[in-house]
């Protein structure tokens, strides 16, 4: 959001500084927004979220692999700007949720939280559960 408002900025303040605004359009904001799974463009950290998810729920990857790749890539996401909406807004937000009820070490669970097999079946009803309707 900051980068969208320095270009605002700029072109309100070119009268006193002409340069502001060549700055301002060589370093354009870089937030991308997906509303729609389909529509998340290869290659970023939201479309490794979405593999993960496929992975995870498939029986591809560990829980514990799934936990911390999905603390990665929210991580990396963040870091590129991504943002979504809509059902994988929907879809990510449930999944964070599902994940606090969960730690990886055995060891430290309490009475309450998922075990393994409990994730994965969770997961596994985030992912298949309708979006809600706008």
């Amino acid at each position: 959001m900051r980068w969208a408002r320095f270009g605002r900025r700029a072109r309100a303040v070119k009268g006193r500084w002409s340069r502001a605004e060549v700055i301002a359009r060589a370093h354009p904001p870089v937030h991308r927004v997906w509303f729609h799974a389909a529509d998340v463009a290869p290659g970023t950290a939201s479309a490794r979220l979405l593999s993960l998810l496929d992975d995870f729920t498939r029986g591809r990857r560990t829980a514990a692999e799934f936990a911390e790749g999905r603390r990665e890539t929210r991580r990396a996401a963040q870091a590129n700007g991504e943002r979504v909406g809509g059902a994988p807004a929907e879809l990510f937000d449930r999944v964070f949720l599902t994940l606090e009820d969960y730690t990886s070490a055995p060891e430290l669970r309490e009475p309450g939280d998922l075990t393994d097999a409990e994730l994965r079946e969770a997961i596994r009803t985030d992912t298949e559960r309708e979006p809600r309707s706008s």
